[in-house]
């Protein structure tokens, strides 16, 4: 609205001092008057009908100029007029549009050279720099568009990528129980039916749980935004550790806090030490697993070894799951480092530096 209100008073302005020029010139026909405001009208409205306003521009002045409607002093009152409409065509046409009007006006500076051998020097400019300021403005305009674009992109796929890692994570683990007690309950139905119940009530949980997770991790955009979601504390950890333990493994763990470290990157230990219990769980035929997770001063650190007698599922170590947690530790310059023991078992440890600039998104 601002700058429709400047439009209209540098239209006023134009109309104003040609007028005037006209006056002096001698007493202006009806259809002098007509040019003029042709020369003024696409000053007010080269917005919003850029084309028409800069081809009406172009004539109208060229006309004024060439039926000597304005004497010479008053001519840069029209070059004004017609540099404000071919910055407008430039900067809101493609050049498909926006070339063949400043043809035009070159044309007609070029033609305006037999009434005045010098008007080229003048004219040529006034329709040309204005153009390509206006090319240059519109240039700038798309390709920062074009940088904001692949920036959402960008920005929706690493969104999807922690979507998907959030569901392996929770629901996997979840899954897991389910799976293992399920067969628990399968074996000891008909000699010990009261384990069997327990093993029930154990996959009633879990199933309640990884519903309700799945729902979260679908639902959220960032999970900051859900007071609900684990924020990766130390009774969070431990709830993961009891319920690795209702699986039939002894879970020792370890908790020791030099600091408070940012909530993304205990959020990131929450879902290292969820997964790699899922894959003991799932994959490892273990008995027993320490999770050691130290806080220190500039850094922390996680570590989880099992007595296991097989390997993770992607024994070169490609899984989505050690892979979600390597992206994660890397979101934070860290590293990982997961594989097999020599004495038997498989180990995780995982350090993540704290973030100085106090990013703490994982």
């Amino acid at each position: 609205m601002r700058w429709q209100v400047v439009d209209a008073a540098a239209a006023v302005a134009v109309l104003a001092v040609c007028g005037f020029a006209a006056q002096e010139a001698g007493r202006p026909s009806w259809w002098q008057w007509v040019m003029v405001g042709t020369v003024a009208a696409p000053v007010a409205i080269r917005d919003r009908w850029t084309l028409p306003a800069g081809l009406a521009a172009l004539t109208a002045s060229a006309a004024v100029l060439a039926y000597g409607v304005i004497p010479p002093y008053a001519a840069p009152v029209l070059l004004a007029a017609v540099a404000l409409t071919q910055y407008s065509v430039a900067a809101g046409l493609p050049p498909s549009r926006s070339v063949p009007v400043l043809a035009t006006g070159l044309a007609g500076a070029a033609a305006l050279a037999v009434l005045w051998p010098s008007a080229p020097l003048v004219a040529v400019p006034a329709v040309a720099v204005p153009w390509l300021v206006g090319w240059l403005v519109r240039h700038r305009r798309r390709l920062t568009e074009r940088i904001a674009d692949e920036r959402t992109a960008r920005a929706v796929t690493e969104e999807r990528l922690r979507i998907a890692r959030d569901m392996h994570d929770t629901v996997a683990h979840n899954l897991s129980m389910i799976a293992m007690k399920a067969s628990v309950a399968r074996h000891v139905a008909a000699v010990r039916p009261e384990e069997s119940v327990t093993a029930l009530e154990v996959i009633e949980t879990a199933s309640r749980e990884a519903l309700v997770e799945m729902r979260r991790a679908v639902g959220l955009l960032r999970a900051d935004q859900d007071p609900a979601m684990p924020s990766g504390s130390d009774e969070d950890l431990r709830a993961l550790a009891d319920r690795a333990q209702q699986t039939g493994i002894q879970v020792e763990l370890t908790l020791v806090s030099e600091t408070t470290p940012p909530a993304g990157a205990r959020l990131v230990v929450y879902r290292i030490v969820q997964e790699a219990l899922t894959n003991v769980i799932r994959h490892a035929k273990a008995t027993r697993c320490t999770v050691s997770v130290e806080a220190g001063k500039e850094a922390i650190t996680v570590q989880v070894v099992d007595d296991g007698t097989a390997t993770v599922a992607a024994p070169d170590g490609t899984g989505y799951g050690l892979r979600g947690m390597r992206e994660r530790v890397t979101t934070y310059g860290g590293s990982l480092q997961a594989g097999p023991r020599p004495a038997g078992g498989f180990a995780l440890a995982a350090r993540m530096p704290y973030r100085q600039s106090g990013e703490d998104e994982p």
